[in-house]
């Protein structure tokens, strides 16, 4: 138990001390009690004022009432019993455990008699608000006031709106066989300087909601609990209402005016305005904010900065004493609006350039807009759109423009996914001598080909898209006219115009069969097969997952027709969903693998029939299809272990896993293997990073890297410094977590340490006329603290001026850690500080989202301790805080960890062994709001200077520091520590000795020198 003495001062300078022992957790009140008979019984003539305002209603016949009090408040309590009036001025200190009076009538510390037969009326068990610490104001038989605490008082306010009080209260232990408890609650509302009673009810629950109650105002909520002898009541206020109608009112470059209108019923204590000032990506560099108490509702910010951006808040604020409810912040544009790009979008392309357009609302304030193309500058311009060229077609790129005020402040930005379109077909030709249809058109990734064939009169015979600049034609009728439309597409979106060729058939076919006019033929309808599976495949033919199923498909209908008199060589044609069906059709063509330089089809039917001779186990052949009976694994997750990033693939008795469309497999280059390993492991653009306890490793899919820059390419590692891995689908390294070891970067800061590897992508110069360097950077970023926790994070850019690549590229979250002087979490220390050990810290760790994407995460204190040096890592430490479980007696959480974006708590202040100055570390998470972030705590309590371990894989943890704190010593045993309050008060002692000695002296001077005097007049 933690002793400490609560002095008070008499008016007439006449110093006491009482002890009113331990006050760990406490909550002051003041209480009374009136009998049936004193003149209070009436309330005729007796009277309770606290802080003017009159508690003439809240009281209860031989019952004790009583009503909380805030701390560090001055507050005056009146007593008129009669005609005698008694008056108390007296305010509560928490921090340095001390209550300070005021006035000519000492409190008593013991009970009389009457008191002390009315407090034995209370059970042990029973809780009553004046029951440690008392003070007693005023004794008598008939009437009694007090002022006390208690550490386990019944009440609490579990929440509170505009309109609305939920309190809940402690019940006492009933037996089973009991009836059902009924309590009495009442409220009472403060107005015209007086409590007036404004709802009674009773319940059988343990809690009650009052409603319908006005904001900003001050309420007493009582609860009579079923068989007590008290009415405890709790003083608060309700929460005020938002500010209305918060608008701009006049801006100009040097000043922004707002104004609002106040709440319905006008009810405010004053209203906070927060300026919040923006850079060019809407991130708040800095914020102010001012208690604006004026009647006149308008706010100027004059003397802006030149270029300056800012937004401003507004809330209401409602304050009783030290409690203050904020409302909810009304945010506004101030001009940032004026000066932002309102919209950026592509306006035109071409083969080799994209166009852009943009509209800024006011230009008065820009000087200039910058273009950026794939993140390097690419050109300035006064105007509003402007034109990117000599690109590739078929090309996807990023462009961000950029509107400044005066030589480079950054007043706006906005970014857009661009691209550029298709080249067209050229030189298309027929070529009789194999029945082909050729043409040069672009290359590279989303570059496709639509083509139509038609007779000479119009009627379409078949029509289809290929991804390559060829189309076999057999056949066709000898001698006939036919007419050829081939154009150009990207990513099945951007086509260019069509280019037709006419010319006279010729059939080169083993087999030759005409091709009928009906317009509902298929292609090649008689020469290829065709089987249906019990499932649907609704694949994007230009995505890497169709060449994929492509494969798939055609090594098991090969495998099939392996013992075919004739080597077989499967190409598949089209995948269709049947109409009404949850089936696919597959068509396919057989060709003679023996022949390499032509295509020659194999007959269908007797393909069909040596199928149907095998009698493969869930294969059918009926009316010329072959159907395929299996059970469709994609369709249920239980059969299959396809990650999100990766497509099911149904195989015959079996399935596999390709990945989607931009994704790549990167599994051979993982440690430890992934399981199983036959199940790809799929990153976008094959780009992943491994940041392990001592070793890096990242990569990159070499076919993403070959298409997007159309050509094969170099790869370098840390300039030459270190190997690169090459495989069959990866450019991929690993290496240990030594920057001298390879040339690995190593930065280094308050908290975390920083290991960079970079891989620099050269053009081969024997492919290409132009040159470009790309530069991919891997970064591991390892907390100081925690050397294993990792958070992987890779940029790509260009480190020439052509252009820069951004690649799973995150926002910023920022945690700090503030230490406050007491609960009210209103005054931050700031600087060093002197603290005593008597002296109780409260921290608060926030998570600062500064109003961005991560809204809906949650914050984690998980772990904190203290040291003697800035260091995190300092070899000596002190928790008081792990795995987020109080390990100090005296922790105590003043919110709920876990459940919200900050975390208050408090703890006594203490010393370390080399007595320096101590400095504060948290270890903090961060996690969605789907994840549970609350931990159940056993028993198991630790010392302050314990060492301990942790898990160190924690998801996104950060370290957040704050000191250096001073700490005063406590005086050795047998000694007490010079103390002012102390030193005055022996002062006032010796003067008082001193002068009641000097009066004495003059007293007995004077009565001498009187004697004397009528002594010789009597004489004379």
């Amino acid at each position: 138990m933690t002793c400490f003495a609560f002095p008070f001062i008499l008016f007439i300078l006449v110093p006491h001390t009482i002890s009113l022992g331990s006050c760990s957790s406490f909550t002051f009140s003041i209480c009374w009690k009136i009998s049936n008979n004193s003149l209070f019984g009436s309330w005729s003539e007796g009277h309770l004022w606290l802080n003017a305002t009159k508690l003439k209603s809240i009281w209860r016949e031989d019952t004790f009432s009583s009503l909380t009090v805030a701390t560090t408040v001055e507050h005056k309590l009146t007593l008129q019993y009669g005609v005698m009036v008694r008056k108390w001025i007296f305010s509560i200190f928490p921090g340095s455990h001390s209550i300070e009076f005021r006035s000519i009538h000492k409190p008593d510390q013991q009970p009389i008699n009457s008191t002390l037969e009315a407090l034995e009326l209370f059970s042990t068990n029973e809780v009553f608000a004046c029951e440690n610490s008392t003070l007693y104001l005023y004794q008598d038989p008939d009437f009694i006031l007090m002022l006390g605490h208690t550490v386990r008082y019944p009440l609490t306010l579990e929440s509170r709106s505009t309109s609305m009080l939920l309190v809940s209260w402690k019940e006492k232990m009933q037996s089973p066989t009991a009836p059902v408890p009924v309590h009495s609650v009442s409220l009472y509302h403060s107005e015209m300087k007086a409590y007036a009673a404004l709802s009674v009810d009773s319940t059988h629950s343990n809690h009650y909601r009052f409603t319908a109650l006005e904001s900003c105002s001050s309420y007493a909520a009582c609860v009579e609990m079923a068989g007590s002898h008290s009415l405890t009541c709790l003083s608060t206020i309700t929460d005020p209402e938002v500010p209305r109608h918060f608008q701009v009112t006049l801006w100009n470059s040097s000043s922004v005016t707002v104004s609002w209108d106040c709440p319905d019923n006008r009810k405010f204590s004053f209203f906070l305005v927060t300026v919040l000032y923006l850079n060019g990506t809407n991130h708040v560099l800095e914020e102010r904010s001012f208690r604006h108490t004026l009647d006149t509702f308008v706010f100027s910010q004059s003397d802006l900065p030149p270029c300056s951006r800012v937004k401003f808040g507004l809330q209401t604020v409602c304050q009783a004493g030290t409690e203050a409810r904020h409302s909810r912040m009304v945010l506004i544009n101030g001009n940032t609006v004026h000066s932002e790009i309102e919209k950026l979008w592509q306006t035109s392309s071409g083969p080799d350039n994209y166009t852009l357009s943009w509209v800024v609302r006011n230009t008065s304030s820009i000087s200039v807009f910058r273009i950026y193309h794939q993140g390097a500058l690419h050109y300035t311009t006064l105007l509003t759109s402007h034109t990117v060229a000599s690109l590739l077609p078929c090309s996807q790129y990023s462009a961000r423009v950029e509107a400044l005020c005066g030589d480079s402040v950054v007043m706006s930005s906005k970014t857009v996914r661009t691209r550029t379109g298709p080249r067209g077909v050229s030189e298309l030709r027929y070529r009789p001598e194999d029945s082909t249809a050729l043409w040069i058109g672009g290359t590279g990734q989303g570059v496709a080909f639509q083509y139509q064939l038609s007779y000479d009169n119009g009627s379409t015979i078949q029509q289809g898209r290929l991804m390559e600049a060829l189309l076999r034609l057999p056949g066709l009728i000898e001698g006939a006219r036919y007419a050829l439309d081939v154009w150009e597409e990207c990513d099945g979106e951007w086509s260019a115009d069509p280019a037709l060729v006419c010319f006279d058939g010729v059939d080169v076919s083993v087999n030759a069969h005409v091709l009928p006019v009906a317009s509902t033929l298929k292609p090649n309808e008689d020469q290829v097969l065709a089987f249906v599976v019990p499932w649907l495949m609704v694949l994007d033919p230009k995505t890497e997952p169709w060449s994929e199923l492509k494969r798939i498909y055609e090594k098991l209908l090969e495998e099939l027709l392996k013992e075919y008199p004739i080597k077989t060589r499967v190409e598949l044609v089209a995948f269709k969903e049947l109409e009404g069906e949850s089936k696919t059709k597959i068509t396919f063509q057989g060709f003679d693998a023996s022949i390499t330089d032509a295509d020659l089809p194999l007959p269908p039917g007797e393909q069909l029939d040596h199928i149907q001779s095998l009698q493969p186990p869930n294969i059918t052949v009926k009316d010329g299809i072959i159907y395929w009976d299996d059970p469709d694994e994609c369709a249920t997750p239980d059969l299959n272990r396809c990650d999100a990033n990766s497509l099911c693939v149904n195989t015959l008795n079996s399935y596999t896993c390709v990945c989607q469309h931009g994704f790549y497999d990167v599994g051979p280059a993982f440690v430890p293997p992934p399981t199983p390993a036959s199940h790809p492991v799929c990153y976008e653009k094959g780009m992943f990073t491994q940041c392990l306890d001592r070793s890096m490793a990242g990569g990159i899919a070499k076919a993403f890297l070959i298409g997007y820059f159309g050509g094969d390419v170099m790869v370098v590692l840390n300039e030459g410094r270190c190997a690169i891995e090459e495989s069959e689908t990866l450019y991929h390294f690993r290496v240990l977590r030594k920057p001298s070891q390879c040339g690995t970067i190593r930065l280094v800061n308050r908290t975390h340490i920083e290991f960079r590897n970079t891989l620099t992508v050269t053009l081969s110069k024997e492919r290409t006329i132009t040159r470009r360097d790309l530069k991919v950077i891997w970064k591991c970023i390892y907390p100081r603290n925690y050397v294993r926790n990792t958070q992987i994070n890779v940029d790509m850019e260009w480190i020439t001026s052509h252009s820069v690549v951004e690649y799973n590229s995150s926002h910023e979250l920022g945690l700090g850690m503030t230490m406050y002087s007491d609960d009210s979490f209103s005054y931050g220390y700031r600087d060093s500080i002197a603290l005593h050990l008597s002296d109780v810290l409260f921290f608060e760790v926030a998570l600062l989202t500064n109003n961005t994407f991560a809204s809906e995460v949650l914050l984690e204190v998980i772990s904190c301790w203290a040291t003697e040096s800035p260091d995190p890592q300092d070899e000596t430490k002190g928790f008081f805080l792990l795995d987020g479980c109080p390990v100090d007696s005296t922790f105590h959480w003043l919110s709920v960890n876990g459940v919200s974006q900050r975390s208050r708590f408090s703890i006594h202040m203490f010393t370390m062994p080399k007595e320096l100055p101590i400095y504060m570390h948290c270890l903090a998470r961060i996690c969605s709001h789907d994840e549970d972030c609350t931990t159940n705590c056993t028993t198991q309590r630790l010392s302050k200077r314990s060492t301990a371990k942790w898990d160190p894989y924690i998801k996104v943890a950060v370290v957040v520091s704050a000191g250096p704190l001073m700490v005063i010593p406590e005086a050795a045993p047998g000694t007490k520590l010079s103390n002012w309050n102390e030193a005055l008060t022996m002062i006032y002692i010796v003067g008082g000795t001193m002068g009641v000695l000097m009066l004495t002296m003059l007293g007995v001077s004077a009565t001498k020198a009187i004697m004397n005097y009528y002594e010789r007049a009597w004489l004379q």
